[in-house]
C-alpha cells in the first residue's frame, strides 16, 4: 500500500546530487546545443532557399536565426567558462591563443589533442559570433538613421565566412564529441 509517507521516499530516492559539471551542462550546453541546431537550420534556410518562393518564411528564418544565434551565445558563454573550470585549464588561454597549444606536464597525447579541438572550437564559435555581427553593421546603421553599405562583394564575403565558420564549427562539436565518446567506450 503507497501511503503519502512511502510516496514521499520513494521521490526523494529517485532525486541525486549534481556535480557543477552536470549542472552546467544541463543548464548552458543543452540549451546552446538546442539555439545552436535551430540556427544552424534556419541560416541554412534562409541561405539556400530563394527568398522569391517565399518572402515571409524567408523573413521568419532570417529572425529566427537571429534570435537563436544571440541566444545561443550567451549560453555558450557561462559553459566555455565552467568546462574551463572544471577541466583546471587558465582562462587567459581563451585570450591569449599560443599559451593554449603548449602541452602540460605528463599529458597523453589524446588529452593534448582534445584540449587544442576544444580551444580551436571556441575561437571558431567566436568568429562565428564576430562574422554575424559584422554582417549586422549595415542593419544596426540603418536601424538607427544612418545608411551605410559596404558593398555587395563586401556583403557576400562576409556572408561566405559566417557560413564557413558555422559549418566548421559544426564538424569540430562533432568530432569533439565524438573523440569523447571513443574514449569512454575504450575505458
Amino acid at each position: 500500500m503507497i501511503t503519502n509517507t512511502t510516496a514521499q521516499a520513494q521521490t526523494a530516492s529517485r532525486t541525486s546530487v549534481r556535480t557543477p559539471a552536470a549542472q552546467a551542462v544541463r543548464d548552458y550546453l543543452l540549451p546552446f546545443m538546442v539555439c545552436f541546431a535551430i540556427s544552424l537550420v534556419s541560416g541554412l534556410f534562409y541561405y539556400l532557399v530563394p527568398r522569391s518562393w517565399n518572402w515571409t518564411a524567408s523573413q521568419a528564418a532570417l529572425w529566427i536565426h537571429l534570435i537563436t544565434g544571440v541566444l545561443g551565445f550567451f549560453y555558450l558563454v557561462p559553459y566555455v567558462l565552467s568546462h574551463y573550470k572544471k577541466k583546471g585549464e587558465s582562462a587567459i588561454n581563451l585570450i591569449f591563443v599560443w599559451r593554449a597549444f603548449r602541452r602540460n606536464e605528463n599529458e597523453s597525447d589524446w588529452a593534448y589533442q582534445q584540449r587544442v579541438f576544444g580551444h580551436i572550437l571556441n575561437w571558431l564559435m567566436a568568429l562565428l559570433g564576430l562574422s554575424g555581427f559584422v554582417i549586422l553593421i549595415p542593419s544596426f546603421l540603418w536601424m538607427s538613421g544612418v545608411v551605410w553599405m559596404a558593398g555587395y562583394p563586401a556583403y557576400q564575403i562576409a556572408n561566405l565566412a559566417h557560413l564557413g565558420f558555422a559549418l566548421l564549427a559544426l564538424a569540430f562539436i562533432g568530432f569533439h564529441v565524438a573523440r569523447r565518446r571513443k574514449r569512454k567506450r575504450i575505458n
